[in-house]
């Protein structure tokens, strides 16, 4: 594998071909749903249909003449019809049985190909699994095999991604564990700040930078990981974190109870600020006014039933 792609690379066109070792590494692609798409698009052999949210890839084995296979998947759950297909087999075109990443703008979708089975997941969430001796003929479509032997068989060693130009595509290996390639890029920091509650919390005596989660991968279990959390075991303890404001994504903070058990989640962007179970409420004004993609700092703290959220010096 080429070793930069061991990292997020980006498709610039709707036709790229990109050398990789399907057996050998996971093949996950980042994907952004659109603000507007449709999940009950007309058919018909007089109907195109504009499909931002079809991603479709080409497998070949040892040379671009040597096409053996064609993946198709949407981003989205069709009302009805397919959502997924093996080109060259009838096992199986097939619909998902939720809404994948349960409608979240970020999706990462992990291909998962082995010498008997492929599996295919987004945001950890099996949405499709096909055993390549299983499968059952199709009488509409007389002219494809029940079975996806031959594909399980070929030792796919490039692709071809259509149509699918602003995504990312990187390669995780299957032998390396999550901590092995978990990110460490230290953009949170732990701030303690003399005990009290007026408009001015004192000065910060310390501080201590972790590392955070803004991959969205298997690797952190999702911005799960509870290597990444940070321990509050003092009350007069806040959080600052430096984060791009936009108006569709949300930054968030999970929050844990002392047995590791997710609590709640605060979110916030130029549009909103939210917090799981309690309230949400629309940003102030003056942070609405920011510019898209500006970087600045947040300082974040819960005590005495109180939440406070600070940004620059504007509580």
């Amino acid at each position: 594998l080429d070793p930069s792609l061991n990292k997020w690379k980006k498709l610039e066109t709707n036709y790229e071909r990109v050398y990789f070792p399907l057996r050998d590494y996971i093949l996950e692609v980042k994907s952004f749903l659109p603000e507007v798409y449709d999940t009950d698009p007309p058919f018909g052999e007089l109907i195109k249909t504009g499909k931002p949210t079809n991603m479709m890839m080409l497998l070949y084995s040892g040379d671009w003449d040597n096409r053996v296979g064609r993946l198709v998947w949407n981003t989205i759950k069709y009302d009805r019809g397919f959502d997924i297909a093996i080109g060259e087999c009838n096992a199986r075109y097939q619909a998902y049985k939720s809404f994948p990443a349960a409608g979240d703008e970020k999706q990462i979708w992990a291909w998962d190909f082995s010498k008997d089975s492929v599996e295919l997941t987004c945001n950890g969430e099996l949405q499709y699994f096909q055993h390549f001796d299983k499968g059952e003929r199709n009488p509409r479509k007389p002219g494809l095999p029940e079975k996806c032997r031959a594909l399980g068989d070929a030792d796919v060693d490039r692709i071809t991604f259509k149509h699918m130009a602003g995504e990312f595509i990187r390669g995780r290996p299957k032998n390396k564990s999550n901590k092995e390639l978990a990110t460490t890029e230290p953009v949170a920091s732990l701030v303690e700040k003399p005990t009290g509650h007026g408009q001015d919390f004192g000065k910060v005596t310390t501080s201590e930078n972790f590392p955070t989660c803004d991959c969205w991968t298997a690797e952190c279990n999702y911005c799960r990981n509870q290597d990444c959390a940070v321990k509050l075991i003092r009350p007069n303890v806040e959080i600052q974190v430096s984060s791009q404001l936009k108006w569709r994504k949300y930054n968030s903070i999970m929050l844990y109870d002392k047995e590791g058990n997710a609590i709640g989640n605060f979110q916030w962007s130029l549009r909103s600020i939210f917090l799981t179970g309690c309230m949400r409420c629309q940003t102030p004004r003056a942070i609405r006014k920011i510019k898209p993609g500006t970087k600045s700092e947040w300082e974040f703290s819960m005590k005495d039933n109180l939440l406070r959220l600070k940004v620059g010096e504007k509580v």
